[in-house]
């Protein structure tokens, strides 16, 4: 050990808390810094999480400062129970190790992206040369001081920078005394022809809809930009089209902002309700509403940092460290809950904070005009609730260890057409609710005057469909995709419209943006680089895309037939009881079990409880007690038929796995066809 250091050198930085300086300085380089550059500028990341750059910069420093104390103890306790020799090599090793390891993911993905193995081998030298120096100068303390400064800097700038709506391109206004207020409603992940029927009519289920397309343009082709929330919402608010078109440093820009939100409070109180999205400004009769005000400020921080962390390990490691923490496709929160978009409970029943909302702009600028836009993930899966939209189950994901949803596998595949079927019967519920909810928002505008000289949006993010092979939001096929994932309802009411329209050209929903504006009597500079409002064709026609890892997938609109999923069983199903009781003769229902069929031996019975008067229980049945060809099967309750089990395919990940949703009940009993 003394031949190691007398070849080293004499030890001049003796200090360990400026060793600890010296380490802590080269992670905020190497890792908190590139960070901060994707986190400061992105207003939708704070706004989603309900957090203040502020607040962000204060706890940012508390962070550092702990993890210093940390690093300088850990040094410190090793200056005192080692000799000097051996506290020199340990010094040295951890400082060589950790710049080791920072340099060289910092290598791969810069320098040598294209040979990566080369980054590794590279950093030895550059760790060499840091432990070198960090053994002889006591600059750790300074370096660690700027290098705080330089990774809270854009984030303090920016925070001071003003508000949203200053820093927002301005918008030339038309003088207008009689200003309509605008209400824009997106419903997450709702696809087209749920909703509408095969000749643009909104189907029976949903009154309010109907209701409101009486005295609605209907535009019967219109196509989102893509297949994730982070860029759908963000591009339809800035108004563009082709997402991929944009290229992705552009796009990253987009999904950071809100687009003509912020520009559109000179002249309208903003109302948003949104678990991603989020306006916050000075003025009074700016609402801000979401999900993050429903916890408070210590659970906003910490889930705040648990996804900054996850921001960090994605940005500043290379593969296979980055591996490690969560994707964010989809996301601005949450990284790290095991659901989709929102996590695991994000609230779908939201309309009362949306008229909430609208009632606080009112009081705080009577008579002004308002800006309202709200985004309810009531349609977005998992689909858990009955017609009444009570919960049938808890909304958690995966539903089991290796089903991402009710009925399917891991990757949220179906491998029967009656498990497909439940699924659908469950998306149906969720639409049936939102029509509910939208009915009690159109209620609100009536009763205080603002319906008529409001201009109504109502569309979706993207659809998503029941797949096979595929992703909910990508579908087998390129019809499925077509016709339930990029297809999405759009119909918009005019101030004052009273008479019905419809447009069968294909339009985007990039092309709101620019109809919103031109309502508002607004017109948007240059550098807003917009498409078309929705009376114009695109050159393109609507072009939507598929996300997967930031690598963005175009699909050119060009007429694909779009065939029409929907049973009327599942849509309404037959029996109002019994509503998935699917596969069997409803004459059976509430009968004693017939002859010919035998009780299954199970292994496990999962009942997951709701609000809801049915209930979804999942079964595991012995292996070898019935025939695996049958995949429908029954439950009973108290001596008589409640509704079916189904099995999952032999070729499945479960085959002896039963799902059932049926009426509540002390026991359950599980019935199949003889082996």
């Amino acid at each position: 050990m003394s031949d190691l250091t007398a070849r080293l050198g004499e030890r001049r930085n003796t200090s360990p808390y400026d060793s600890a300086s010296w380490l802590l300085a080269l992670v905020v380089l190497a890792v908190v810094i590139p960070a901060n550059d994707k986190i400061a500028a992105n207003e939708v990341f704070f706004s989603a999480h309900g957090v203040s750059k502020i607040a962000w910069v204060l706890m940012l420093t508390v962070v550092l400062v702990a993890l210093w104390l940390l690093l300088a103890g850990v040094l410190t306790v090793l200056k005192k129970r080692l000799q000097s020799a051996s506290y020199d090599v340990a010094a040295s090793a951890i400082m060589f190790v950790v710049v080791w390891f920072l340099a060289g993911n910092a290598l791969t993905q810069t320098v040598f992206s294209g040979a990566p193995a080369l980054g590794p081998i590279i950093s030895l030298v550059v760790a060499a040369g840091v432990m070198l120096l960090a053994r002889r100068f006591t600059m750790g303390s300074p370096l660690f001081v700027f290098a705080s400064i330089a990774a809270v800097a854009p984030l303090a700038l920016s925070a001071f920078a003003g508000s949203a709506a200053e820093a927002a391109p301005p918008l030339a206004f038309a003088p207008d005394p009689q200003r309509p207020s605008i209400m824009w409603i997106v419903s997450d992940e709702l696809q087209y022809p749920l909703v509408f029927d095969k000749a643009g009519a909104i189907r029976p289920e949903f009154p309010n809809l109907k209701s409101l397309q009486a005295n609605s343009t209907t535009y019967t082709h219109a196509y989102s930009t893509a297949n994730y929330t982070d860029y759908a919402i963000p591009s339809m608010l800035a108004g563009i089209s082709d997402v991929e078109a944009e290229g992705p440093e552009r796009m990253q820009e987009v999904r950071a902002n809100i687009g003509i939100v912020p520009s559109l409070a000179s002249e309208y109180s903003v109302v948003m309700e949104s678990p991603m999205f989020r306006f916050e400004c000075d003025a009074n009769e700016c609402a801000s509403l979401g999900s993050a005000r429903d916890t408070n400020v210590v659970s906003q921080l910490l889930g705040f940092a648990a996804d900054a962390a996850a921001i960090a390990g994605r940005t500043a490691l290379a593969h296979p460290f980055s591996a490690a923490f969560p994707s964010f496709d989809g996301k601005w929160r949450d990284f790290w809950a095991g659901g989709d978009e929102f996590g695991d409970n994000a609230e779908g029943n939201s309309v009362s904070k949306a008229i909430a909302g609208l009632r606080s702009a009112e009081q705080a600028a009577p008579g002004a005009p308002i800006f309202g836009f709200w985004h309810t993930i009531r349609t977005h899966a998992p689909w858990n609730v009955d017609r009444e939209g009570k919960v049938i189950y808890p909304s958690r994901l995966p539903i089991v260890d290796d089903a991402h949803m009710v009925g399917s596998n891991k990757a949220g595949n179906y491998s029967t057409p009656e498990l497909q079927s439940i699924e659908r019967r469950l998306y149906a519920n969720s639409a049936i609710d939102f029509d509910r909810q939208l009915g009690q928002l159109i209620a609100e505008l009536k009763a205080t005057g603002r319906y008529d000289n409001t201009i109504i949006v109502f569309t979706s993010d993207h659809g998503a469909t029941i797949s096979v092979t595929a992703d909910r939001r990508v579908g087998d096929t390129l019809e499925q995709r077509s016709a339930e994932v990029a297809h999405v309802p759009l119909m918009v009411k005019d101030p004052n419209q009273v008479e019905p329209a419809t447009v069968v050209a294909p339009r985007s929903t990039g092309q709101i943006a620019r109809t919103v504006l031109i309502t508002a009597g607004a017109t948007a500079p240059p550098e807003l680089a917009m498409s078309p409002d929705l009376s114009k064709d695109l050159p393109r026609g609507p072009v939507f895309a598929t996300v997967g890892g930031g690598v963005m997938t175009p699909w050119v609109y060009e007429g694909v037939v779009e065939p029409d999923p929907w049973l009327p069983e599942d849509l309404t199903p037959p029996t109002p009881d019994h509503p998935f009781a699917i596969g069997i003769d409803q004459a059976l229902l509430a009968k004693p079990v017939p002859a010919g069929w035998q009780q299954v031996d199970l292994a496990t019975v999962d009942a997951l409880k709701g609000e809801s008067t049915q209930q979804l229980v999942v079964v595991e049945r012995q292996p070898g007690a019935c025939d695996p060809g049958v995949t429908t099967g029954l439950v009973s309750s108290g001596g008589v038929v409640t509704g079916s089990v189904l099995w999952q395919s032999a070729s499945s990940n479960a085959p002896d796995r039963g799902w059932a949703v049926v009426p509540k009940a002390e026991s359950y009993e599980f019935w199949c066809r003889s082996a």
